[in-house]
């Protein structure tokens, strides 16, 4: 990668925490901190910086009517377009942990550090996708399980095999793609599903789950490469229009 490239990669990494009360988006620690203007629950994937990443990497399937994503009072222009993390944190957490929910989870000093490491990282923009609310913000990506291939194995099956996906205020978005428009939109064009992916989830399996957390890096890893190589220009500069890359502190 050329030094810019790298600059953006990293950035794409970088884990985000959301504040309403912060001014601006700036970088500290390692760490942007974003305000939110969107009127929903504080979320990382909703965050002011979150936006202006969907605003370039998904301008071709936002449209005129949706460039600006949100209304000026916080509230969304279209349900179709909507902030969501990719790979999720409860379910994972929930068998490791052996918690039956979020409600009952252990203090995080009990955590293993694998976990607690990635409840660290897992808020970043190589992490984040816009999918229908009613797929993502409002429901589990179409199962219990929050798992990104089950869902994509539905978004195939819809595509190629003609079969219909729940939520039909959802047809709207799936028209903007092929199969393999959709992963190329998305960053996922090298990604490798598994078989059977809810598997780890139903028999509780500790030992799988925590391996699933390091094909989860790599995963990041490989879609900030993907974005990187079609929207370097514009996503180094609104980094560097907001200040993150003069005055933050970029990991090397």
């Amino acid at each position: 990668m050329t030094e810019k490239e790298n600059i953006v990669y990293e950035i794409l990494l970088t884990p985000i925490k959301c504040d309403k009360n912060v001014p601006k988006i700036y970088i500290k620690d390692n760490v942007v901190y974003s305000p939110q203007l969107y009127k929903g629950n504080l979320d990382e994937d909703m965050s002011d910086f979150s936006v202006g990443f969907y605003k370039i990497v998904y301008k071709d399937i936002l449209g005129e009517s949706n460039v600006e994503f949100l209304n000026e009072n916080g509230t969304y222009k279209n349900e179709n377009y909507m902030g969501d993390t990719i790979h999720s944190f409860n379910s994972l957490a929930n068998v490791i942990l052996k918690n039956k929910s979020k409600n009952e989870r252990s203090p995080k000093e009990e955590w293993p550090q694998e976990l607690i490491e990635y409840h660290s990282k897992y808020h970043c923009l190589a992490n984040f996708w816009v999918i229908p609310m009613c797929h993502g913000r409002t429901s589990a990506k179409l199962s219990w399980y929050d798992s990104l291939d089950y869902y994509l194995e539905e978004v195939k099956n819809y595509y190629l095999r003609e079969l219909k996906l729940r939520f039909i205020e959802s047809q709207e978005y799936f028209k903007n793609f092929t199969w393999e428009s959709f992963l190329d939109t998305h960053g996922l064009s090298e990604y490798k599903m598994i078989d059977d992916p809810l598997k780890i989830y139903k028999e509780k399996d500790k030992k799988a789950c925590l391996a699933e957390l390091k094909r989860i890096y790599g995963f990041w890893e490989d879609r900030a490469s993907q974005i990187v190589k079609k929207y370097n220009n514009e996503l180094y500069n609104y980094f560097n229009g907001l200040g993150l890359i003069n005055e933050g502190e970029i990991k090397k």
